[in-house]
């Protein structure tokens, strides 16, 4: 009996501990969205009088990179929400690589505000490409580490489905990587404006990879089933 109460007050401890570490990340990822808002402020004039019209004309870039942000960060909070629904214990593997992509997300409200000062430079757009990716790779480094390197902190034990699914977002990542390379590159080297709109067309890579991964996925399946 004791040791089946001393068995009940390690797991009741460790469920603690990991609310804690939810708590923590979901006000971290609270904040930066926050941050991010604060960014958005209407500009004055020399004269002190703020022009509505112009202002939000202004400000349409700053709003275009606020929805972006958002919905990256949106995205990368649903799958941190997703892979510690997994776990049922923890290890300092574990929090070291979820501080690290905490470290990562929290860089963006400065990539936010480089990205709307830097008047569509190649710098300011290589720094917000650059915060993007790290998230990434921080993110997968997390998600592989729960479901590869250590399964044995999740509850679950077929973790398959999952795997298949961190398989997807390492194509998606190397597209990614791929895209920016590319669209900074044609924006460096590209002296005609007219070539340098295009450029954005590169980001189509990451769709146009991940359909082809999953339907050489499929391909494969359906002649294991074969067989």
């Amino acid at each position: 009996m004791a040791t089946e109460n001393e068995e009940f007050r390690e797991e009741v401890r460790k469920e603690f501990q990991l609310d804690r570490m939810i708590l923590f990340s979901d006000a971290v990822f609270a904040i930066v969205v926050t941050l991010m808002a604060i960014e958005i402020r209407l500009p004055e004039s020399e004269d002190g009088a703020v022009h509505l019209s112009e202002a939000l004309v202004y400000l349409l870039p700053v709003f275009t990179a606020y929805i972006a942000s958002f919905s990256f960060i949106g995205a990368i909070w649903y799958q941190h929400l997703r892979v510690f629904g997994l776990l049922k214990d923890y290890d300092r593997g574990l929090v070291v690589r979820n501080l690290i992509l905490l470290f990562m997300v929290g860089l963006f409200p400065f990539g936010v505000t480089v990205i709307t000062h830097a008047k569509g430079s190649e710098l300011g757009l290589a720094v917000y490409a650059i915060i993007i990716l790290a998230c990434l790779v921080a993110q997968y480094a997390l998600q592989y580490y729960i479901l590869v390197q250590r399964p044995g902190l999740c509850i679950r034990c077929d973790l398959s489905e999952q795997r298949q699914a961190l398989h997807r977002r390492k194509v998606a990542i190397l597209s990614v990587s791929a895209s920016m390379a590319l669209i900074l590159a044609t924006q460096s080297l590209a002296t005609d404006p007219n070539v340098r709109v295009f450029a954005f067309w590169w980001i189509l890579l990451v769709p146009i990879s991940v359909r082809l991964f999953a339907r050489k996925k499929t391909v494969a399946q359906v002649k294991t089933v074969s067989k």
